[in-house]
């Protein structure tokens, strides 16, 4: 420390010190920008968000162009399905380590070089591409489902939900990825056979097909293979497909009146059962009936609202008794449209019941030397 002192007025001094701080350096106080670099973590971040993307890549188009053969409907479908669902996982991994390579230069506190950072934005871009696409790929897909037992203290709910099915049919010329629904109502079984009424499937032009790939959930558990024994179109919409097993529960009863239900009269409808077991309260709207060639036909709509998963869906009287099958909705209210089982359905069993009985005679036939 200096002591300085000097005269600045006849008879006054002034005395400064300074020290050693006053005379120092200023320190200064800008702070130092990050340097650009590259560290080897960044390239191994970037390059592994290219490569999961490659996979992607891969898969989606294993997913569009290739149809897998020897495969049956359950088992193409469950490999699109899983297909989707990986690609799903990859593309997602890919963006994140994508932004990964964003947020370890922010925590580490360093820059990254302009290419770095374009090949980061083009890697995360491609990524963020892919997953969309997979996105809409796995909503195309669906994946393999089976019922669930039914357990309710009612029995006669009990009843009606055991006796409940639900038949998949698939083409792959149509849809690779999903299969068409149809719900069915076990009606009779017979020697480890049982027969489920249903709802046809029906090309553009309203003709029915019976499709060769065909399955049925059973209110047990059980997935089987089936085939359909008959399907009848306009203006009976009915159909019966055959599975070789034993009956899963009791069988439903038919209402020998149905054809003459009223409006406002209360009834109760099982939907697809895969989006669970419900069983709905439904009011009669509108009554529809006409003459056909093979009797009187009658549709009825109801207060339901539905959607196209559930056709098939049957429909019940108070007591328990099966009364029609939902054919369609209402494209206007969204009202569910429901067949009638009538005379119709009659002469469909006959005809089934002679077939029993003439393969029963053909069998015995056989034996015989």
């Amino acid at each position: 420390m200096s002591n300085w002192a000097w005269n600045t007025t006849a008879g006054s001094n002034q005395v400064m010190k300074i020290t050693a701080d006053a005379v120092a350096d200023p320190k200064s106080t800008t702070k130092t920008a990050p340097v650009a670099k590259t560290r080897p973590l960044t390239w191994v971040l970037l390059i592994a968000s290219f490569v999961l993307s490659a996979f992607v890549a891969g898969l989606l188009v294993y997913f569009f162009k290739f149809k897998p053969a020897g495969l049956s409907g359950q088992q193409m479908i469950s490999r699109y399905h899983m297909i989707a669902v990986v690609a799903l996982l990859l593309a997602a991994l890919a963006v994140i380590l994508g932004v990964s390579v964003f947020d370890f230069a922010r925590r580490k506190r360093f820059d990254l070089t302009t290419s770095v950072r374009r090949v980061g934005v083009g890697a995360i871009i491609l990524a963020t591409g892919l997953f969309g696409t997979v996105v809409f790929c796995w909503s195309k897909t669906e994946s393999t489902a089976s019922l669930s037992s039914p357990q309710q203290s009612n029995e006669l709910l009990q009843r009606l939900l055991s006796a409940t099915a639900v038949i998949q049919m698939h083409d792959p010329n149509v849809n690779r990825y999903r299969s068409w629904k149809r719900e069915g109502v076990v009606i009779a079984a017979d020697s480890g056979r049982i027969w489920i009424l249903t709802v046809p499937y029906v090309d553009e032009y309203g003709r029915p097909l019976q499709p060769s790939d065909v399955w049925v959930n059973l209110s047990d558990g059980r997935t089987l293979p089936a085939r359909f024994r008959s399907a009848v179109g306009e203006p009976a919409n009915l159909a019966i497909v055959e599975v070789a097993a034993d009956a899963p529960g009791a069988l439903v009863q038919f209402n020998p009146t149905a054809e003459a239900i009223i409006p406002s009269r209360s009834v109760f409808v099982i939907p697809n059962p895969l989006q669970g077991w419900t069983l709905d309260k439904a009011t009669v709207l509108n009554r529809y009936t006409r003459r056909t060639n093979i009797g009187w036909n009658c549709v009825v709509e109801t207060d339901l609202k539905l959607d196209s998963s559930d056709v098939g869906s049957a429909m019940y009287d108070e007591t328990g008794r099966l009364m029609g099958f939902m054919i369609a909705l209402d494209e206007n209210s969204g009202n569910s449209r429901f067949v009638m089982v009538d005379s119709a359905i009659e002469s469909i069993l006959e005809s089934l019941q002679g077939r029993k009985d003439m393969n029963a005679q053909n069998s015995m036939q056989e034996q015989q030397p």
